[in-house]
């Protein structure tokens, strides 16, 4: 028994060296992980179900933000819980739902939409225009097509409206003062012509429906409208949209609404409320952050788009232009001076005089510095306006910055990656951008 009681200090002995003896090792790693370089990384990420209800309130409720529950408020919380790995430098292209407050289908127009035959009637070619407006022409037509009307009688007309080039459709308030049709107003640009159920529309349901002429909670206008709209719209195909206008009684009120319907090739469905967007994030010193910088590199449609609007189009193909230089078969910048932008007509002008001029004066270098400038200074400007009309100087507070990345093909076949960096300096229509720096990348071998 004693020999037993000398053993046990020992043991306990050796214990205690042993866990002093795992003291370095321990020290080792975390000197390991001290030096172990941030794992950075570039991912993309949609929000999924347990993403919103973690925060509760409205985003769980309709799974989405808004514009007073904004994203970027709440992403990199959610950033930073998923993605625990990741460190300093890494981005985050993160695609959310975000509700809208006013969707552009609220804004559609109901009304009767001119016919070919009605435009026929009244003499015109499909379309009004600046020079020839509707409302010196349709209330001629109004006292046929309303040969019935009483005084206080109002009736709105959809039609075609032309300017500068694009076709829109406006919509004209009228209002029969007992001998004529006088116009009240004009809504322009109405981005849908929607439809407005009738007392029939109401009457083919039944029961409380045709009674009441609305819907309500236990005759839900989502289980009728997709029957009405494949009836009304038999000839309809996948990808079609109609906005609906209808009665509805929430058990206090009559109220209108308007929803849009989409149909899918087989049935309609209702559209939601909600949008997919996609923003950009960055892990940097404080961690996840929103950056709403814009990293585009040119692709055949956006060099099409410049070329298209060059205002010295090639003589044969639409997808080049000289001024620019943008061809969209290739898509880069065609910068070749001897192989293409001194070109000369049939009379041995050049297509591109003042090319020429500068080219003849001044020596290849100065021509080329010239293309690079209408790229550059115009012709990107150009497109920005096209691709991002919306813009604005900053988003969140934080200023926007466009890297925008492209190709130039010049002679000897010498392939160049450039980089153009701009900022938008005023919103509007079109917004105003401002070139801030600009880098010629080396060669291409």
């Amino acid at each position: 028994m004693s020999r037993l009681k000398n053993i046990f200090p020992v043991m306990m002995l050796v214990v205690i060296l042993l866990f002093q003896a795992c003291d370095p090792n321990k020290d080792l790693f975390e000197k390991l992980d001290n030096d172990q370089r941030p794992h950075n990384e570039s991912i993309e990420y949609t929000l999924i179900e347990s993403d919103y209800t973690r925060f509760g309130g409205f985003i769980s409720q309709y799974q989405a933000f808004n514009d007073t529950l904004v994203a970027m408020d709440f992403i990199p919380d959610i950033l930073k819980v998923r993605f625990v790995t990741l460190r300093q430098n890494s981005s985050a292209m993160v695609t959310y739902n975000h509700f809208l407050l006013h969707p552009d289908w609220w804004d559609a127009g109901f009304g009767y939409e001119l016919t070919a035959e009605d435009y026929a009637f009244i003499g015109v070619s499909n379309t009004f225009s600046p020079t020839n407006l509707a409302r010196n022409n349709l209330p001629f037509f109004l006292l046929f097509r309303y040969a019935e009307a009483e005084e206080g009688d109002m009736v709105r007309i959809i039609y075609n409206f032309t300017v500068d080039g694009e076709m829109q459709k406006n919509l004209d308030v009228y209002e029969f003062n007992g001998s004529s049709w006088v116009w009240i107003e004009t809504i322009e640009n109405i981005p849908y012509v929607g439809y407005e159920l009738t007392d029939d529309d109401y009457d083919v349901f039944g029961g409380t429906i045709a009674q009441f002429n609305s819907f309500n909670e236990n005759f839900p206008p989502e289980l009728h409208l997709p029957v009405l709209l494949k009836n009304r719209f038999s000839f309809a195909v996948a990808g079609d949209e109609q906005v609906l206008r209808y009665r509805y009684f929430d058990g206090s009120q009559t109220r209108t609404i308007t929803d849009k319907y989409e149909f899918d090739g087989v049935q309609w469905h209702k559209v939601s409320y909600t949008e997919q967007r996609s923003e950009q994030y960055i892990f940097g010193e404080l961690g996840w952050a929103f950056d709403p910088t814009v990293n585009i590199r040119l692709g055949r449609e956006d060099y099409l788009y410049i070329a298209e609007n060059d205002p010295i189009p090639h003589e044969t193909f639409t997808d080049f232009g000289y001024y620019f230089g943008a061809s969209a078969f290739f898509s880069n910048f065609d910068i070749r001076l001897i192989g293409r932008r001194l070109n000369k007509d049939e009379n041995d002008n050049y297509r591109d005089p003042a090319l020429g001029e500068i080219y003849e004066n001044e020596g290849s270098e100065a021509a080329m510095d010239e293309m690079y400038r209408r790229i550059v200074e115009e012709g990107i400007i150009m497109l920005l306006q096209h691709k991002y009309p919306d813009a604005t100087p900053q988003v969140g507070g934080i200023d926007v910055h466009y890297f925008i990345h492209f190709e130039t093909f010049a002679d000897n076949w010498v392939r160049r990656f450039p980089m153009a960096e701009y900022i938008c300096i005023a919103p509007g229509n079109p917004p105003q951008f401002e070139l801030v720096d600009f880098q010629i990348e080396p060669e291409n071998d």
